[in-house]
Formats: C-alpha cells, sequence, structure tokens
C-alpha cells in the first residue's frame, strides 16, 4: 500500500435514520426528516401521516378517535365511526405489494367521500384498513356516509379485483367509551354486517 494512501482521509459512511431510515447530514445530533435524535436506538418517527396513502397513521387515528369521543361525551353530540377493509374474496391472501396498491385505491375513495370535518386513517396495512371518524353524526347520517363509501371504495377496487366491507359504529349522546371498545365494535359491525349502537 502506497504511504501517501495511510494519509488520504477516506470518506465517511453515509449514515441513516434508525427510526425512518434517511440519509443523515455528517455530524447532525436529529434527523431533518422525522426530527428524533440520531444517537437513540429505539427512536420512532414522529411522523402522523401515512407516507403511501396520505392519511393519518395507524399511531396518530386512535388518540384523534379519543379526542373525538371525549368531545362528544362533554357536549352530548352523538358521532359516527366507520370501518373500511379490503375483503380477501379470491382466499389467494393479499402479498404486501397488493395490500399497497389496495390501501391506495381505498385511501383515495374515502378522502375523496368523506365530508371535511370527517378524519380518515390508516389502521392496518394488511388486510388494509381505514378508520373514519365522523363528528356530529347520528345513525341515519352514518349509514348514509357508509353507503357512499362503501360504492366509492368499491367502485376505486373493481381495477385490482377485490372488494370492501365496512363496519358503523354509532355513538350515542352524552356516552363515554374509548377508543378500543370503538375499534372493537367496528371490527364485530363489519363481520356481522350490522351496525353497532354503543349506550350505556
Amino acid at each position: 500500500m502506497p504511504i501517501g494512501d495511510l494519509f488520504r482521509r477516506r470518506p465517511a459512511e453515509a449514515q441513516t435514520c434508525s427510526a425512518c431510515g434517511s440519509q443523515l447530514p455528517p455530524g447532525s445530533a436529529f434527523c431533518p426528516v422525522c426530527g428524533v435524535r440520531t444517537d437513540d436506538p429505539s427512536a420512532q418517527p414522529l411522523h402522523i401521516v401515512d407516507r403511501t396513502t396520505g392519511l393519518f397513521n395507524d399511531r396518530f387515528i386512535r388518540p384523534v378517535l379519543e379526542d373525538e369521543l371525549a368531545r362528544a361525551h362533554r357536549y352530548g353530540r352523538a358521532l359516527g365511526i366507520l370501518l373500511i377493509e379490503a375483503q380477501d374474496e379470491g382466499g389467494d391472501g393479499l402479498e404486501a405489494r397488493h395490500a399497497e396498491e389496495t390501501l391506495k385505491a381505498m385511501a383515495a375513495a374515502v378522502a375523496g367521500t368523506l365530508r371535511d370535518v370527517d378524519t380518515p386513517g390508516v389502521l392496518a396495512r394488511v388486510p388494509p384498513q381505514i378508520l373514519a371518524v365522523l363528528p356530529d353524526t347520528d345513525t341515519a347520517g352514518t349509514a348514509h356516509a357508509a353507503n357512499r363509501v362503501l360504492a366509492a371504495v368499491n367502485g376505486a377496487l373493481t381495477s385490482n379485483g377485490r372488494r370492501a366491507g365496512v363496519g358503523l359504529v354509532c355513538v350515542r349522546p352524552n356516552q363515554r367509551f374509548r377508543a378500543g371498545a370503538i375499534i372493537e365494535a367496528a371490527t364485530k359491525s363489519l363481520r356481522s354486517g350490522r351496525p353497532e349502537l354503543l349506550r350505556r
């Protein structure tokens, strides 16, 4: 090895963020993309938006649901919740690639159908699930929204041969529930095909 190679400065290896995987500038203490510390091995990104769909991600939609449940209880207003899931009709399962395409199509259809005050978010990626929170929406309004969303999503999924199902939950005014119980009730509604009316 020539002596000059010993003294020649070698380029530092590019470092990536342990939370989001993006390239880090040399000597940075925080990731410029997701904002977490570069030396924290258990760091998770601070993103609240799902990068594939542009909707809120699964870590943020649950707190949104908790906040809306608290608001509905405080002000005595009804709250509607929709759980939209891609169905595996062919029995071939949803591979990650197909699940991603299906989720994108579902998200675009849901976002284009709901009102501005409604909040959709990705609940799961395989099978693709989207949770929509409908503030100030009674049973009739939730059912109407479910029909519109289901028609839009199934229309968007015809190109890849999938269909979707929807579960709906209506929380009556002055009732207090937690997000976990609501998601469980929405899943039950999705499987049974009947709406869940939550009251004490």
